[in-house]
């Protein structure tokens, strides 16, 4: 069975309004940011890539640790991650792309179309991007490091990816078999618990229809165990074990 971990590597504040989809209340809100370890199979593997110190300065995120010395606090160097699962392609995501130099990166064939595209210069979308980090694509691509995925595909026995779209036009999730249960790693497709479990989406959108049919499956593929991890919660500390600072052990 697998062993999963969420590692914190920053945080930044925001308020309730600037976030949530329709919301009047300026309550503050706090967004932790994580990379997810799963171990247990025949190498490391990583969801998602974080970002290098240069873009969480840039980005204003306090505390930041580098992703790559998170992973090492939880035992593993990062050249020896063999998979990085990329859930989609935001600066927080996929920037830290360098971190991990001998990783395979999947990623959905609609994530790579939709920022490559026409759409996605325009400045709703781009100022969520690192533009560089998505020319390095096709560098990464030639070099035998990208694999495109169409919707639901298995990584390895127990491990899954699922598209579920709508935070963004490719965005996938994952399913990890464990001890304890099915571990959904959401990442942006609910941001917080308040998302899945209120069915309240976030503002960041490019399918609002998708983005509520995720909340279902999510909830679907967790199944009677819940074990739900939300991309950006705090809260994920207290439902869950943390080992050390930083460093949540989800199951």
């Amino acid at each position: 069975m697998y062993q999963v971990y969420a590692l914190k590597y920053g945080e930044r504040d925001t308020t309730a309004c600037q976030f949530f989809y329709r919301e009047p209340s300026h309550e503050p809100l706090t967004l932790h940011f994580y990379v997810w370890l799963i171990l247990g199979g025949p190498h490391p593997v990583l969801v998602d890539a974080g970002c290098p110190e240069e873009d969480a300065t840039a980005r204003g995120l306090r505390n930041y640790v580098s992703p790559a010395a998170m992973v090492e606090r939880a035992g593993i160097r990062p050249a020896d991650v063999g998979t990085v699962l990329v859930s989609h392609l935001h600066w927080d995501h996929w920037a830290g792309h360098r971190l991990f130099p001998a990783a395979e990166f999947w990623i959905q064939q609609d994530e790579v179309a939709f920022w490559t595209g026409p759409v996605a210069r325009f400045d709703v979308y781009r100022q969520l991007a690192n533009a560089s980090a998505l020319g390095e694509l096709v560098r990464l691509s030639y070099g035998g490091r990208v694999r495109l995925v169409a919707g639901e595909r298995p990584v390895l026995p127990g491990l899954r990816v699922h598209w579920v779209g709508g935070h963004t036009a490719g965005l996938q999730i994952v399913s990890v078999e464990t001890a304890k249960g099915t571990v959904v790693l959401t990442s942006d497709a609910s941001h917080f618990y308040r998302n899945v479990e209120r069915r309240q989406p976030t503002q960041i959108i490019t399918s609002l229809p998708q983005m509520l049919a995720a909340f279902e499956t999510i909830q679907a593929l967790a199944g009677a165990a819940g074990l739900i991890v939300p991309g950006h919660d705090p809260e994920v500390a207290s439902r869950f074990v943390p080992v050390e600072p930083g460093i949540i052990r989800l199951a």
